[in-house]
């Protein structure tokens, strides 16, 4: 009787683990689901953990109401309620991939689906109380199935986004989510009773975890154009890139927002790549660079092509980019050229730990200001970052994506702010900008890997450089700032994220 009881303990404890980290695997995999269909606004966050926090609570709700009508409940049923929970995540996600193929789906729907997922496993914790403690109402009891609860739901978050992201896609994931799901209902219930319906079940969840991701790319057929799937999707734990074919050019959207395109070529200017090239026409004797995001190479290739660059240092978070660009014809000798050096890290953390401090060029081309985590890289903290690092002749560059708050704190921080088209030029020192000089700094570029220089002749020099000199670059204090806003620019900080809250984009 007492080994029994020991047994079904065990049991008990191993339905309570699960049950908290099944749910929270869930919620990761619907997290970043709505956060790509919501172009990862940070709203996502606190959208989809307010749905299934409410989800959870009505499931238990549900659960509670169960265990006071039926007081014999047996861990049968837990197991019912399991293979039911996975039956319904695989409906869930069947259905969105059936519904994404006539619609775009929004995220009202897919906060529903969280709502619904929620629910069912919400069902489960309750009753695996009741079942765990209907025998043994001790505290040490109560205490150790609630632990086992916590601790599953502690350990999610590193054994999905951690380790199963990293190698298996969120489809699969997920999956495999709906197979351990399906294969704790088993262990708890008769299995003879149910081992055709249980077969079945796991033989299709199998089947599925083998199929082509489906759910991603059906949810990417409008981000581009309309009815424009996705050539490529690459996935890991670090996020989803998309890239599409649109005659002759191929375009990168990271994590469902547009990221860049591959050119070099400043007369095919359909990327801003001439803004790249003003770089290498103001600083033509370059010799250390430093370049925050790789994305799809393009800006970081041309500034190879500077002759007197000695060290290229280009941070990437996602290594993915990397594997990505060593496929495309435009960008891959970039990564053969000896002077550059990729390291995959967090822009932000690399920058802190470096102890080199003069950097003649430093460039970031960053993401979309409303995006989660925009104001870590247009703050005023992040900011002085930067100006510790920037040679004192340097320049640093980087993308506003239209936010003139952004413009207002680069000059709280840099005695010279320009702005080019949408971006932030900053200097220490008042800028010589001349078409005759660009011109003839243009004419010294040189692909390092090929030895062939960059424009043929000095009518193609002359040519890039008007493109460079058509655009304004002009002084932030000069701006007419009634053109871009009808209120007073503020100054971004780590604290307030104005970009990504006050005057994000929002749901």
């Amino acid at each position: 009787m007492v080994e029994n009881k020991m047994n079904k303990n065990k049991i008990i404890y191993a339905v309570s683990f699960f049950s908290g980290f099944l749910s929270i695997a869930q919620e990761i995999i619907w997290m970043r689901l709505i956060s790509f269909v919501g172009m990862s606004v940070p709203q996502t966050f606190s959208y989809t953990l307010a749905l299934f926090l409410i989800g959870i609570a009505s499931g238990a709700h549900i659960g509670k109401k169960i265990c006071q009508k039926n007081k014999n409940i047996k861990i049968d049923f837990l197991g019912q309620i399991f293979i039911f929970a996975a039956i319904v995540d695989l409906l869930l996600l069947g259905g969105i991939y059936l519904f994404s193929q006539f619609l775009d789906l929004s995220i009202l729907i897919l906060g529903i689906c969280v709502f619904c997922c929620a629910v069912v496993r919400g069902i489960v914790f309750p009753v695996v109380h009741h079942v765990g403690t209907h025998a043994v109402k001790t505290g040490a009891q109560i205490s150790n199935v609630y632990f086992c609860n916590v601790f599953g739901s502690a350990l999610a978050p590193l054994l999905i986004s951690f380790i199963a992201l990293s190698f298996l896609n969120s489809q699969q994931t997920y999956l495999l989510v709906c197979l351990i799901t399906c294969s704790i209902g088993i262990i708890c219930i008769n299995l003879r009773k149910y081992q055709y319906l249980a077969t079945v079940l796991l033989g299709f969840i199998i089947f599925l975890m083998f199929q082509p991701e489906r759910i991603f790319h059906e949810l990417s057929k409008n981000s581009y154009l309309p009815n424009l799937y996705p050539s490529e999707i690459l996935e890991n734990k670090h996020g989803i890139i998309q890239i599409y074919d649109d005659h002759d050019d191929q375009i990168v959207f990271g994590a469902n927002v547009y990221d860049g395109k591959f050119n070099t070529n400043i007369f095919h200017n359909t990327n801003g790549i001439d803004r790249a090239y003003l770089l290498t026409a103001l600083q033509p004797k370059a010799e250390h660079i430093l370049v925050i995001g790789l994305s799809t190479g393009s800006w970081a290739k041309v500034l190879s092509y500077l002759p007197h660059a000695k060290k290229i240092t280009i941070i990437e978070i996602n290594p993915a980019y990397i594997s990505m660009i060593k496929k495309n014809p435009t960008v891959q000798d970039l990564l053969k050229d000896d002077r550059v050096e990729i390291i995959v890290d967090d822009g932000r953390k690399w920058l802190k730990k470096s102890e080199q401090k003069n950097f003649d060029i430093i460039l970031i081309n960053t993401t979309w200001h409303w995006r989660a985590y925009g104001s870590s890289l247009l703050s005023q903290d992040f900011l002085k970052i930067i100006k510790n690092k920037l040679d004192d002749n340097g320049v640093f560059l980087y993308n506003t994506t239209q936010s003139i708050d952004a413009y207002e704190t680069a000059n709280s921080i840099f005695p010279e702010v320009y702005k080019y088209k949408f971006m932030v030029l900053a200097l220490f020192k008042p800028l010589d900008f001349k078409e005759s000089k660009i011109s003839k700094n243009l004419c010294q570029l040189k692909n390092h890997v090929n030895k062939q220089m960059v424009f043929k002749n000095n009518l193609e020099c002359d040519a890039a450089a008007k493109i460079i000199i058509q655009q304004d670059l002009v002084n932030y204090n000069q701006l007419d700032l009634s053109k871009f806003t009808t209120r007073k620019p503020e100054i971004i900080t780590d604290n307030n994220m104005i970009v990504e809250y006050k005057y994000g984009k929002g749901l």
